[in-house]
């Protein structure tokens, strides 16, 4: 099954500290925060805060938008900039300090006993070519110009902050993105173990 989804299709949500709103593009099922196998969102962060613990799961978050901000992972700090990403634990004690004004990130949290996930931002201005096996594909274009992708046989353009997910094949897919500008799309595809 192959999905073009765009802000029309996405789930505004409360926070699971209920301290603010996600915007969530995709996830395995259900609609609970405590019960999925893999979610993926935007939030908007305005104030410095705690984040929401996600036990047994892992985190990838990466800034779209904003000047960045610090983040206190376990007593450890890590600054990030726009477009820069950080892995860590959902078990993790997790706060952020704003550096300059409100952003908004994007987020994939999944169960790692269950999906090996390879998650890529690509930047190229040239014509990329993916060859992927995996058990769900997803494809998120945070370029302002249109982003043209072709799956086999079949082509999407995603418009700024559209999505496209790919799950349930199984057969071998030959993806080509392409771009003529600047491009930003991030990659996800995640594998049954």
């Amino acid at each position: 099954m192959i999905e073009h989804l765009s802000s029309a299709d996405y789930k505004q949500m409360l926070w699971k500290n209920g301290a603010g709103y996600t915007v969530e593009l995709a996830r395995s099922e259900g609609d609970s925060l405590d019960e999925f196998d893999w979610r993926i969102s935007m939030a908007d962060i305005k104030t410095a805060g705690v984040f929401s613990k996600f036990e047994g799961m892992q985190r990838i978050l990466t800034v779209l938008q904003g000047q960045g901000f610090m983040l206190n992972i376990d007593h450890h700090f890590k600054h990030l900039q726009t477009l820069e990403s950080v892995t860590f634990s959902g078990d993790s004690v997790v706060s952020c300090e704003l550096l300059n004004g409100e952003i908004r990130d994007f987020n994939l949290i999944y169960d790692p006993k269950k999906f090996h996930a390879d998650y890529e931002w690509m930047f190229e201005s040239v014509f990329s070519e993916i060859k992927s096996s995996a058990d769900l594909v997803f494809i998120f274009n945070q370029s302002l110009e249109p982003l043209e992708i072709k799956i086999n046989e079949s082509v999407f353009c995603l418009a700024y902050q559209d999505s496209l997910i790919i799950k349930d094949q199984n057969y071998f897919k030959n993806i080509v993105l392409g771009l003529q500008n600047v491009k930003q799309a991030c990659l996800i595809q995640l594998t049954k173990i």
